[in-house]
């Protein structure tokens, strides 16, 4: 059995999950997502954060909370955001380690006591990520939105990213969703990168997976756009099975054809 970081002389798999946030090419998309959480942060309030699977939302957010002073901040992060309204409160509950409570009140108020306590007791601001937000119903949002209630709607103690697909956007537009939609302080929906940015994220990767060459021709990289729409994800993916087809070919450097030939064999 070949095998392709052999083949190409490579030290791990170019696309690989493990590889560190830091390592990340900074393209222009994630430098912007980067430039909204900074004034999230000095402000304080609701962020929404939009793109389609795949862009770089959950990186962007990993990348930008890895490097918040743990003195100032505290992150909680969530892809849970198939519940309802009273099972969403329990578990940003037990996200925060709070004592259970049996009233929906009683966990309101322990949440938004504990949020308030962290910021000026401790001088830590909350920071609660809740990803994969395009899954929550109207009731849950409209839950999360009384949460940003405090001091009679005059302070912003903690801040709250909704990050989500791109339905998210669309939810936002429901007129029951206005009250909720006023609140975000700032959004951004996440594009897909450009055919200049394509290139330099593939080259980019598989240097840092120890390329000593290049191994896509300019060509090649065209095509790897043009099937991926740009998006990070489906690059890493596409990439990878074209890598995949040129070991098998016996060809140590991969050609327009075939990473056409990845779309025809999915096809």
């Amino acid at each position: 059995m070949k095998d392709l970081t052999a083949w190409f002389g490579l030290k791990h798999l170019p696309f690989d999950k493990n590889i560190k946030s830091a390592h990340v090419l900074d393209t222009e998309p994630l430098k912007e997502a980067t430039a909204r959480m900074d004034y999230i942060k000095r402000r304080g309030g609701i962020l929404l954060l939009t793109g389609d699977p795949g862009v770089g939302k959950t990186l962007a957010l990993r990348r930008y909370a890895e490097n918040l002073n743990e003195n100032l901040f505290k992150v909680y992060y969530t892809p849970l955001s198939t519940l309802s309204r009273t099972d969403l409160l329990a578990h940003l509950n037990r996200l925060l380690g709070l004592p259970q409570r049996m009233s929906k009140s009683a966990i309101y108020t322990q949440i938004q006591q504990a949020i308030l306590e962290s910021r000026e007791q401790m001088g830590k601001t909350v920071l609660l990520i809740v990803d994969e937000s395009h899954l929550l119903q109207t009731g849950p949002l409209e839950e999360l939105r009384l949460l940003t209630n405090f001091k009679m709607d005059s302070y912003d103690p903690f801040i709250l990213v909704l990050a989500g697909q791109s339905d998210l956007r669309r939810v936002m537009e429901f007129a029951v969703m206005e009250p909720l939609n006023q609140r975000i302080a700032i959004r951004y929906h996440m594009p897909g990168l450009t055919p200049q940015e394509t290139k330099a994220y593939v080259n980019h990767h598989l240097k840092l997976a120890g390329a000593q060459q290049p191994i896509l021709n300019d060509k090649a990289l065209e095509a790897v756009h043009e099937l991926s729409f740009g998006i990070p994800r489906k690059i890493g993916t596409i990439t990878e099975q074209a890598l995949t087809y040129a070991m098998f070919d016996q060809k140590r450097t991969v050609s327009p054809e075939i990473v056409l030939k990845v779309k025809t064999l999915q096809g």
